[in-house]
């Protein structure tokens, strides 16, 4: 059984997942992150503010953690993550493993869902996740993107 995962990434990296040429193609974390995502499971993309909108949707591939200089060669020189050595670096620093989320199948939404519209769907209190959020099956029909 597939799930599906909403994760606020800043709108820079957020557009790249949906670029025509040469997408992005893993997320990079710390820590823990996303230890319960399953090949097949899907993520959808919320771009933090001043974009504040819901994107699109990718799937997930795999979920690895690794360290930190076997990540980088992982992720062809921060390439496949649309990173630099110094943007990763800096990242990481003070870390010794990273977690990279290899993803697929990427489909932006026809039209962003703002913020606002979240809220409306989900109701006022509503905040974008630190992390990782498991959607309901009701959050999801709400959005209708049902995959």
């Amino acid at each position: 059984m597939t799930s599906t995962y909403l994760i606020s990434v800043k709108p820079r990296w957020a557009d790249a997942f949906f670029l025509d040429r040469d997408p992005k193609t893993i997320e990079l974390r710390k820590g823990n992150f996303g230890a319960s995502l399953k090949p097949g499971d899907n993520i959808a993309i919320y771009a933090t503010m001043p974009v504040a909108e819901l994107l699109g949707i990718v799937r997930v591939l795999k979920r690895e953690r690794l360290p930190l200089d076997r990540l980088w060669r992982a992720s062809e020189q921060g390439q496949l993550a649309r990173v630099t050595r110094q943007q990763f670096d800096t990242y990481y620093a003070s870390q010794i493993s990273g977690v990279g989320v290899w993803v697929e199948a990427v489909e932006l939404l026809p039209k962003p869902i703002a913020l606002s519209q979240l809220r409306q769907n989900w109701g006022p209190r509503w905040q974008p996740p630190q992390q990782l959020q498991q959607l309901t099956p009701e959050q999801i029909s709400a959005l209708n993107i049902d995959r």
